[in-house]
């Protein structure tokens, strides 16, 4: 420590002025575009996660890169679905632990993700054209919690729920509907337990 120097230094004022390099950003409306609430992967990366990964290295991942959901890829590195944060340690996953008599920690990711067909897809061209409302409208009608942008084919962005929310302060009221057979058989037996 010796070769190091204190800086000079004093006891702060009872208060002072925080310098911002940024403006605040207003709450845009939901009659604004809707390319406003797209989180678009020409502009930034996805974060991608294999099908195969345990649940546990892709909280890590999540948490690590900050991001509230992943792509999930095949073998083949096709999409496959989307795996959200908040799912990780949801019902879903309790279940499955029980259901299948091991630990979270062994569950892949793949029993957790969303699949593509369960994710309502809307044409890049057409999300040009309609309001955040709209974006808005289609995961309440939906009952999902992510919209899937597509141009050429491919998956160019995502619109989520909760980025309206961030945006917009005004919360999007998605009833989640169950997609698959599990899930309906599981809504049914357990109807008091409401997403």
């Amino acid at each position: 420590m010796s070769e190091f120097k204190e800086i000079q230094w004093s006891s702060a004022d009872d208060k002072i002025a925080i310098h911002h390099n940024y403006e605040h950003q207003p709450l845009i409306s939901w009659h604004d575009s809707a390319m406003h609430v797209v989180d678009d992967f020409t502009k930034v990366s996805p974060l991608e996660i294999k099908e195969s990964t345990l649940v546990s290295d892709a909280e890590q991942k999540l948490r690590g890169a900050n991001r509230r959901y992943a792509c999930i890829k095949n073998q083949s590195d096709e999409m496959t679905g989307l795996l959200a944060l908040r799912e990780l340690h949801g019902r879903k996953a309790t279940q499955l632990s029980t259901v299948k008599q091991i630990g979270w920690r062994e569950l892949a990711v793949k029993e957790l993700m969303l699949p593509l067909i369960a994710l309502p897809q809307v044409k890049l061209e057409d999300l040009k054209k309609a309001k955040i409302g709209d974006a808005a409208a289609t995961l309440k009608a939906s009952g999902r919690d992510f919209l899937l942008v597509i141009n050429d084919g491919e998956v160019c962005g995502v619109v989520s729920s909760l980025r309206i929310a961030e945006l917009t302060g005004e919360s999007v009221n998605v009833y989640h509907l169950p997609s698959t057979f599990a899930e309906i058989i599981s809504a049914i037996n357990h109807h008091e337990v409401i997403d």
